[in-house]
């Protein structure tokens, strides 16, 4: 297994405590809004390969985005192709595929956008949802998130 690190900050490695800090609705809370990377694995489908990364948590990101290059190493496959607008206001088409993921040590299945080639690396909203997390942006981590019906 390798990892592959971005510069930024990292998020801290400690859930919060739900009786200190109770879950809060959203998946962007805290005060004014910061960035910060946090650590997941991406593993293929029979689970004999698997790769750390560490991603900007971005919750103006639908989906998480991992260069194409990293998917296709872990044999992601590719299931179709939708429009995306990215945060520049452009257009493009990229593949998009389903994958396993690890997150705050927790399984579970997300969409994964297929990215340039040395790309970045975005954990996006619908993962965090999925996971039930929310970004604390004042204070750069993940938290549990409120869960409604």
């Amino acid at each position: 297994m390798s990892t592959i690190k971005q510069p930024g900050v990292s998020a801290a490695a400690e859930p919060a405590d739900p009786a200190q800090n109770p879950p809060l609705p959203g998946t962007t809370v805290g005060g004014a809004v910061g960035t910060f990377y946090a650590d997941f694995t991406l593993w293929n489908q029979d689970h004999t390969r698997s790769r750390t990364l560490n991603g900007l948590v971005d919750t103006g990101a639908s989906y998480t985005l991992v260069p194409a290059s990293i998917l296709e190493e872990l044999g992601i496959a590719k299931f179709e192709t939708r429009t995306f607008t990215l945060a520049d206001g452009s257009r493009r088409e990229l593949a998009l595929g389903w994958a396993e993921m690890e997150l705050e040590g927790r399984p579970g299945f997300v969409y994964v956008v297929f990215g340039d080639a040395g790309g970045k690396i975005l954990l996006g909203a619908t993962a965090l949802e999925a996971y039930g997390l929310a970004a604390d942006a004042k204070n750069r981590r993940l938290i549990p998130g409120e869960l409604t019906l």
